[in-house]
């Protein structure tokens, strides 16, 4: 009930922000001969931004411009390579490209937003990179006899897309995908498997949250997940197809994500009313484009939910070698030929320098020269695998390690 009560509150949110921008396309039209005045301008400003807080955000789109290699536009074909009722396995490559260029599995976290989130990110390796991206389905869309989906699963699905796609793939996983990618990679060492990832690159991943403890480590101290379950998982209303199954929405956490830098997000909207005052088009587009895609959200299954937050944040499972995949334990040890490079923010309030370098150490099996590890100055959780830092120096040092290691 209270799931079915947020939704018809948002329907109805969706209905005033409706109303909302026409009053606005009233104010901003060349009829009104206060358009373009300071009071216009002010009221254009109060009404856009009302509007955006208002409205709904569905899934963005997949679409890639073509993209420029040695001067020439090259078509990115968009093709689902394997679908399954939680996940597809999308696949983005763009014409001519070498049939030895290197192939690139993106691992993309299941924590409340959709992978189109970083499409920016994978954008950056589509001239010279067969790109493959694990696109999670919305938990409100899979119908409840596809199943459940926990954590097992998670493993399982990266174990089989890269089996799929063939041997001598490069995995890149971002922030809470690195635990299940890294224990998918453990898995298929200990059985040799041919599929095994070429490398390994965790980008602010929460490999082990004791090291450097901060406020989301120590919140951990208190959670319980009987009163997790009371508080975080609601089940789906009956309009939508998933009806009935128990998900963690994906509302609840965008909240999480909104509190831990609210004082910024707050600047970032005071900051797009200025922009729309000033009627300074490119900032307003530039917030446009962050947010529509950062206020899209999605509910995850609530099994994978609650054992992520036992496995990985309450018990640390994989750097105490506890955590277990089909009834055996996951060994990171047996991880002895694939390279590992970790990439961390300096100011990640999330994932704090550290923890994601620490599977250097959990892979306690790979040689010293196959391991890697840096810390990105100057950029935050979200900046490390977006933006300008991210393209001039994050993208290429992440290529140059696949490089080096084909």
């Amino acid at each position: 009930m209270r799931y079915q009560a947020a939704d018809l509150v948002r329907q109805s949110m969706n209905v005033i922000a409706a109303g909302i921008s026409k009053t606005n396309e009233l104010v901003t039209s060349g009829l009104n001969p206060l358009s373009r005045t300071r009071v216009g301008r002010l009221q254009s400003a109060a009404l856009r931004t009302g509007e955006r807080l208002l409205r709904h955000y569905p899934k963005r789109g997949w679409e890639y411009d073509d993209v420029v290699v040695d001067g020439d536009k090259k078509h990115v074909t968009i093709e689902v390579f394997q679908e399954y009722p939680f996940c597809k396995l999308m696949r983005f490559r763009r014409d001519g490209l070498s049939d030895n260029a290197p192939r690139v599995l993106f691992v993309a976290a299941l924590s409340g937003h959709h992978a189109t989130l970083s499409k920016a990110t994978f954008e950056e390796f589509l001239p010279d990179h067969d790109v493959y991206v694990t696109d999670w389905t919305d938990a409100r869309f899979v119908p409840v006899s596809a199943g459940s989906f926990g954590f097992d699963e998670y493993i399982r699905y990266v174990t089989e897309f890269l089996e799929h796609i063939g041997r001598d793939t490069h995995v890149v996983a971002l922030c809470q995908a690195g635990v299940p990618a890294l224990a998918a990679a453990a898995v298929m060492s200990e059985s040799q498997s041919h599929a095994r990832p070429k490398t390994i690159t965790l980008i602010a991943s929460p490999m082990d949250i004791r090291v450097n403890a901060r406020i989301v480590t120590k919140l951990t101290k208190f959670l319980s997940l009987q009163s997790l379950g009371a508080v975080a998982l609601h089940k789906v209303p009956v309009r939508y197809p998933g009806a009935g199954r128990l998900v963690y929405p994906g509302a609840l956490q965008l909240g999480f994500f909104m509190t831990m830098n609210l004082r910024s997000h707050l600047e970032s909207h005071r900051q797009f009313f200025a922009s729309i005052y000033r009627e300074d088009v490119i900032a307003a587009a530039r917030h446009v484009a962050f947010y529509d895609e950062y206020y899209s959200v999605m509910d995850a299954p609530a099994e994978f939910y609650l054992e992520t937050i036992e496995k990985v944040f309450i018990d640390q499972q994989l750097p105490k070698g506890s955590l277990m995949y089909k009834g055996e334990r996951v060994d990171c040890s047996e991880i002895t030929d694939i390279p590992l490079l970790t990439l961390e923010g300096e100011n990640d309030d999330l994932v704090v320098p550290g923890q994601c370098s620490a599977a250097i150490d959990i892979c306690s099996g790979l040689p010293a020269q196959l391991k890697e590890s840096a810390v990105q100055p100057g950029v935050g959780h979200y900046g490390i695998f977006n933006g300008e830092v991210f393209k001039r120096e994050v993208a290429p040092r992440c290529k140059a390690f696949i490089h080096d290691h084909r």
